[in-house]
This record gives structure tokens, sequence and C-alpha cells, in this order.
């Protein structure tokens, strides 16, 4: 009877945990849970304690006052009325198997296994990131990613208001383009980090024989050290490179990266804490974007007066959700995550308004894009206007001081921002080409790269394993 138990205790816990993602995190894949387990301690505590309570504490609690009243119950019945139970374990061992293809479903188990089966890859269509100078200074470059940050968030007919105001005003005179989508397989933030940096989707270690698969977060001593990715280029062509973010750069292995991929220095909640910020201005997530805004300026300072080319990554922090409230920023919104929007794109306009005041848009590229599409949780904000819009697109504004009159494509996903940001600063090659992507600059031909299949031959690919060309990436 005991290991009877012990199967409705597993198959409870497990169902709890599947319906705490779905509610907290929306769809996700095997790969983003994987490689967010890297660094989880530094991320949002607070989630781990809520887990621990809802899916462990909750269910076992439940189960072992039923446990005690059908015990109570049986003992109460002579023992002449008892029934001989068949197959006691049964019921047991048949919950904890619908339990474990929940949530196996709910995390994206199906599909990995899927992709798995095939042999397919990309590898042939991936290039290999390279810089051919084509001036003879190379611009400077400014990249700020802002969490879940999408064009729909500018509906006033959904919202009430134009959430990106302060944005739109700050890039006034800039390219917009609103064709920019989130490749299949992206949705978070590492995803897009490496997708536009790397020009790759971003697949875990599990299938490659020389990485302790024992191992997680910052014991991992090396984040796709076999890849090539924007920061490598620039470090080879002697820019000096910066990131600053609110969140630990522990969590999700982002430090690892960065530093793995030609940043000098980079910045995080751990840094900002040992400078001694107010508590006001951290949530349970990090700094506030208020504040991570007077650091990125404070940095742009400092590399400007170095004098030497540099790079610049912001990563934005506020609207990710709970969504960040604070003191220094505050609307007259009654909706945490609209607040947080606009404090958001307030704090990015400083930075914009910065570099346009002190002379730094004469000679530097700035991009200004989102780092995926907002997921919508059923414990999210916003998921009923958002999952009702069938077009949803991620921001994407730029300057050059070379002006741009246009993309070349009406749509195109993260993957070919690698190699538009190369050319934009003059490190771009000939044929446009870098990771999997094409550049949005140019007369471009789409022949030969996995831009000429179908959609859904391109997704169905670019969900593959690859599996020959990631060991080489994850192999130092």
């Amino acid at each position: 009877m005991i290991v009877r138990w012990v199967l409705f205790g597993a198959a409870s816990v497990m169902l709890c945990l599947a319906g705490w993602i779905r509610y907290r995190f929306g769809e996700i894949t095997f790969d983003q849970m994987l490689l967010n387990l890297r660094g989880e301690s530094a991320g949002n505590s607070s989630l781990a304690t809520e887990a621990i309570l809802v899916c462990i504490v909750a269910p076992l609690a439940v189960l072992t006052v039923l446990a005690g009243l059908l015990q109570s119950r049986r003992a109460t019945h002579s023992a002449t009325n008892a029934r001989p139970r068949r197959h006691p374990m049964l019921l047991g061992a048949a919950s904890l198997g619908v339990a474990l293809a929940i949530l196996f479903t709910v995390t994206g188990v199906p599909q990995y296994a899927a992709a798995l089966l095939g042999d397919a890859s990309f590898a042939s269509y991936y290039v290999v990131p390279q810089a051919q100078r084509s001036v003879s200074q190379p611009r400077n470059l400014v990249t700020i990613y802002l969490e879940s940050g999408e064009n729909t968030y500018d509906r006033t007919d959904l919202f009430g208001e134009n959430l990106l105001a302060d944005l739109d005003q700050a890039t006034t005179g800039w390219y917009r383009y609103d064709g920019l989508e989130q490749f299949p397989g992206g949705g978070w933030t590492m995803a897009g980090l490496i997708g536009t940096e790397c020009g790759i989707p971003v697949k875990s270690e599990l299938l490659t024989p020389e990485v302790n698969h024992n191992v997680f977060g910052e014991e991992v001593e090396h984040y796709l050290p076999g890849a090539r990715c924007l920061g490598d280029v620039l470090h080879d062509s002697g820019y000096t490179s910066v990131f600053v973010g609110g969140a630990n750069t522990k969590f999700a292995g982002k430090g690892t990266f960065l530093h793995d991929h030609g940043y000098d220095f980079v910045y995080g909640l751990e840094d900002w804490e040992a400078a001694n910020e107010p508590r006001q201005n951290v949530s349970v997530w990090g700094l506030s974007d208020h504040q991570l805004a007077t650091y990125a300026i404070d940095q742009l300072r400092r590399l400007r007066e170095s004098g030497r080319p540099f790079n610049l990554t912001m990563l934005t922090l506020d609207t990710h959700e709970p969504g960040g409230v604070y003191p220094t920023c505050t609307t007259n919104d009654d909706v945490a995550m609209a607040t947080a929007i606009q404090c958001s794109m307030r704090a990015t306009g400083r930075v914009l308004n910065y570099l346009r005041d002190n002379d730094f848009l004469d000679d530097t590229v700035v991009v200004v894009m989102g780092d995926h599409l907002k997921a919508t949780s059923e414990g999210g904000f916003f998921k009923a206007e958002l999952d009702a819009q069938k077009d949803r697109t991620i921001i994407c504004r730029v300057w050059s001081p070379d002006g741009i009159t246009g993309f070349n494509r009406e749509r195109a996903d993260q993957l070919s921002l690698l190699p538009t940001t190369l050319e934009l600063i003059g490190l771009g090659t000939p044929d446009g080409r870098a990771g999997l992507g094409v550049s949005l600059i140019g007369d471009r031909h789409l022949e030969g790269s996995m831009l000429s299949l179908s959609k859904f031959d391109y997704a169905a690919l670019l969900n593959s394993p690859s599996k020959e060309l990631y060991h080489q990436f994850w192999k130092k």
C-alpha cells in the first residue's frame, strides 16, 4: 500500500509542476527548460519557493490528509465486510504514467524527441561569421535589448494608450522595421541574444559527449565555445565590448556566454549590489531600468574617452513578469505591466537621448530591439489581448550615421540581425551572410541560404538537432 501512495504522490507532484509551468511560463521548449536550469538560483528566487510550495508541499499535504481519511474509514469497517483489493498498484502506476505524459507535453519533450529521431541538419547552410572591413573606420555599436519588447504595445485600442510613446519620441527620424519576427524555437532571452549575436538557434549540450551533463549553472565553464558570434568578430577587429544588464549575470549562463564570446566587461545585479545599490531599486529579478540607464550612460562616457572602437550592449528588465514598478518611475496605470513598459521605454529613451545630445550618433550604429515576443502565460499580464493578435512582431529601431532607406525584405526573423549589424558598422561580407541569416541591407540573393526554403521546411530544419554542428559549438 505504501508503494501505491508513493506513486500517487509522484503523480500529484508532476501534475502540479506541469500546471505551474504552464501558468507561469506558457509554452516552453525542452531546450529552454534545460538551458534555464543553469544558474537558476541567480534568477527570481521567489519562483523557486513558489514552485516548492505549489508543486511539492501542497499536493503531498493534500494526499497525506486523504490517505489518513481513507485509512480511518477502512479501520471502521469490519474485516468481514472488507473486499479483496485487486491490483492495488495499478491505479497508482496509471496515474503516474498520465502525469508524466502531461509533464512531458508541457515541457516540449515529444517535439524534442521527434527532432532527435531524424538526422536532419542545417550545417550546410551555416556560414561562420567573419569581418571584412568595407570602411576605413568601422562604426561603434550600441545594442539595446528590450525584455519582451514587441510592437503590439503601441496599440491604443488594446491598452488605452501607446505604451511605446517614449521610445517613439526618442527614435524620431530613425528607421523603424515592423517586420522582425521571432524565429521558430525562440521566445526567451538567451535564445534571442544568441539568435541575434550568433545567427543560430540555441540548443542544449545534451547530446555532446564532451560536456559533463551532471554540472549546471556557472560551474559549466563554457557556453557554445566553438561557435563564433558578434562579440568574437568585434574583439578580433579591435573593439572593446561591454554588457550591462539588470539581472544577475549567472542566470541561464548569460555571463559565461558573454565572456566566452568577446565581451571584455560584463556587469549585472551582483555588481550593482556590490556598489550598494538601494534595495528599493531592485525587484525580484534585478535592477530597475531607470538605474540601469544611469550605469549604461556611465559606461558610454568611459568608452568614448578611451578612443577605441566600442560595442555596448544593454538588456532591460522592467518588463519581465511580474513587471517591475519602482519609486523612480510611476504612471497613472493601475496595471503593473503597463507601468513597467512605459518606465522601461523612458529609461531607454534617456540612453538614446544621451547618445544624440553627445554626438555619438555621428559615428555609432544603434539597434534597439526586443529579445523576444512577450510570453502569454495564464498567470501573466495581457494574455487575452496578445493571444487575440494574429500578427505580432518584435520591436526593431535602427540608427546609422550613413542613413537607412529601408531593409530589403518586408519580413525577417532575428537570425538575420547578425549579418545586418555587421554590414551596418562596416564589417560585412560581400555575400551578406553570417550564421543562418542574410543581411537586410542592400540587394541580397537568398538562393543557397535557408531563407530560400518554404516557411514549413525552414521551421522544420531549424528545429532539427544538427548534431555534428552543435558538437562543434559545444566543444572547447
